[in-house]
């Protein structure tokens, strides 16, 4: 019953995370995660392939995280506020395509 419970869900979890390849985590990376910075890509421009490709690190309270949507290079600059890592939505950009 367990098998066939897991081959019935296994369509919707790959379709699920089909949109955003994210990277791997390294020890020492700060910043937010993976997930987060998909969710911040998909609501940006839905229906396109997004990856999530690495980060820089500037300080403990700023980070730059590199992607790329449908091949073109996408810098997203986020800041530590309390807790929580907040996109700079002014700093995002993607090259050569106009923020929507």
């Amino acid at each position: 019953m367990n098998k066939i419970l897991t081959l019935a869900l296994l369509p919707i979890t790959v379709a699920a995370s089909a949109n955003c390849v994210t990277d791997a985590p390294e020890i020492g990376d700060i910043g937010p995660s993976s997930a987060l910075v998909c969710t911040a890509l998909e609501s940006r421009y839905p229906g396109t392939a997004l990856t999530v490709e690495g980060r820089a690190i500037h300080s403990p309270t700023e980070v730059s995280v590199m992607a790329s949507v449908d091949g073109r290079p996408v810098s997203l600059n986020y800041e530590l506020s309390g807790y929580t890592w907040r996109l700079d939505q002014a700093a995002a950009r993607v090259a050569n395509v106009p923020s929507p």
